[in-house]
């Protein structure tokens, strides 16, 4: 073989040898705390906080962590069953009302003549990109104006602590990426296809319905599974408007766990564990979708 022929060789393989030592550097920068959050679960709380530990692996794995969590008779186990349970009703409406409405204002942007329609989509992406800490002040006032003023005039009405009050608040700042998404799915759809379903006498919706959602069906199922998991992990608003077990959020119950003293690092892995089944069987069940979606053309425009 000839010296250049060598070099190149050389140089193939050196470049092989990166991008497999980038991939696995990848792999266990994304994996490593999964790991140790799952390692941490089933690791008895004195061995977990012992500083001689030498192994990766506990001595004597337990499962007592998470038989806290169903534990009924128990504040943990109680609290536990909350939190899931307001965060499955938060996270799956605030999905629900953000797909139906968002899809519709998305079509009405990509699709009818509005004027100043890129300074609007680009008004509700600011929204989205806007520290949730800059809009608590205002959204407290509101809610505080709401529950103490003109509609709580002889009415036992409120809305603080409540699931609707985090529905509303985490809506406002997930349904202006949904429409911005949206937007950019249905304008890769060519309108020759919605114009002759006009002309065999489908309505603007009809066509929706039956040309445009059709072909959107990868883009709608991935952006509703990405708006799930905003919701489903929001922490900050949960925090400053919900204080008893009737809104508490499974974020905020995790954060919770322990006392003054004693941080459960044990049950916080627990919990934590748990709180991840729920997005991670998603992800599993759509994945198809998934990667069809977030390879389509859903940047256009």
């Amino acid at each position: 073989m000839n010296v250049p022929g060598r070099r190149r060789k050389t140089l193939l393989w050196a470049r092989r040898i990166t991008l497999y030592v980038a991939v696995i550097a990848i792999v266990v920068w994304t994996l490593a705390p999964v790991a140790w959050l799952a390692i941490s679960s089933i690791t008895p709380y004195n061995e977990l906080i012992s500083d001689r530990a030498t192994h990766w692996f506990p001595r004597r794995p337990t499962f007592a962590n998470f038989k806290v969590m169903f534990d009924l008779s128990s504040e943990v186990g109680e609290r536990f069953v909350y939190a899931i349970r307001n965060s499955m009703i938060v996270a799956s409406s605030v999905t629900a009302i953000c797909l139906v409405t968002g899809t519709l204002a998305a079509y009405a942007l990509a699709r009818l003549p509005v004027k100043g329609k890129k300074t609007l989509v680009l008004s509700l992406m600011s929204i989205r990109m806007l520290p949730t800490i800059a809009l608590v002040i205002p959204f407290f006032v509101l809610v505080s104006y709401v529950d103490y003023g003109f509609m709580n005039i002889g009415s036992s009405f409120h809305l603080f602590d409540t699931k609707l009050c985090l529905i509303i608040l985490y809506t406002t700042f997930i349904l202006g990426f949904v429409i911005w998404i949206m937007r950019g799915f249905f304008l890769t759809i060519p309108t020759e296809l919605e114009e002759a379903a006009r002309i065999d006498g489908c309505t603007r919706l009809q066509a929706l319905r039956h040309v445009a959602l059709p072909l959107c069906a990868p883009g709608l199922v991935a952006t509703g599974i990405l708006s799930f998991l905003l919701a489903w992990d929001e922490f900050l608003l949960a925090l400053i408007f919900t204080r008893s077990n009737n809104a508490i959020t499974l974020p905020l119950f995790i954060a919770e766990l322990g006392s003054q003293y004693i941080t459960a690092y044990d049950q916080i892995s627990a919990a934590g564990v748990m709180a991840a089944v729920p997005p991670v069987l998603l992800a599993l069940l759509f994945q198809r979708f998934i990667v069809q979606g977030l390879t389509s053309g859903s940047v256009k425009g």
